[in-house]
């Protein structure tokens, strides 16, 4: 077993989250106690709650972010349709970041006993919640990276490469592209680059005819050069 052996999938016309692994979609769905619904811009879980709830996301846009005490943010990592929200503040007394939501998202509620004992219990299990955590973590690292060593260019550029190979991975790209709900402002706060930075970075992008963004839908124009430009990692 890998973690290739999991998937998730966004049904364009009715989405919800679709995971083509059936002991897992199984677990989920026999154990969810409810599910929850959060508008665009609610705060679905914030720093320092204790026991917060294990979600899965089942349609819709999120944000894990850290806060300074004036407001300035630090978004750490997006989160997509099938994505885990929560797994991390079992190990601890409380929630480590807050997630706030970008779009209205739909998610399913999971007890944590119920997955506290996976492990021994259901170590199958165990090891499909793990990959899914495991893809946050790498999306975190990527970002370590771009705040750490790339120029504004090539952090957005690294930025919308990984949000649309993540997305590709849930079938949630067409031939015409991909939902994007993201503004300029959670650009600038994941990249840490001001907004007119930010703006004036996308507007050089696209004039180059990498990637287009109109309304909420971006559409890879040039994935090699984009690649380029975000300076991936040697193999």
């Amino acid at each position: 077993m890998s973690p290739h052996d999991l998937n998730v999938k966004l049904d364009a016309e009715a989405p919800q989250l679709k995971v083509l692994d059936p002991q897992l979609l199984d677990y989920i769905q026999r154990r969810r106690v409810e599910n929850v619904a959060f508008p665009a811009g609610a705060r679905i879980m914030t720093e320092g709650d204790s026991d917060p709830p294990l979600y899965t996301v089942a349609s819709g846009w999120a944000m894990r972010f850290k806060a300074l005490q004036d407001g300035r943010r630090q978004i750490l990592s997006f989160i997509l349709p099938g994505d885990v929200i929560g797994f991390q503040a079992q190990f601890f007394d409380s929630a480590v970041t807050s997630v706030e939501a970008v779009t209205d998202v739909s998610l399913c509620v999971v007890p944590y006993q119920d997955v506290a004992g996976l492990s021994e219990d259901r170590p199958e299990i165990a090891f499909r919640f793990a990959a899914l955590t495991a893809d946050q973590k790498r999306a975190m690292e990527e970002q370590l990276l771009s705040l750490g060593q790339r120029t504004a260019l090539e952090r957005v550029a690294a930025l919308i490469l990984d949000l649309y190979g993540r997305a590709e991975a849930r079938e949630m790209v067409r031939s015409d592209g991909m939902p994007f709900p993201l503004t300029q402002q959670h650009i600038a706060d994941a990249l840490g680059i001001s907004l007119v930075h930010a703006n004036r970075t996308l507007k050089r992008l696209q004039r180059d005819g990498l990637f287009r963004i109109k309304g909420r839908w971006l559409q890879v124009l040039d994935a090699a050069a984009l690649g380029n430009m975000a300076q991936k990692p040697a193999a």
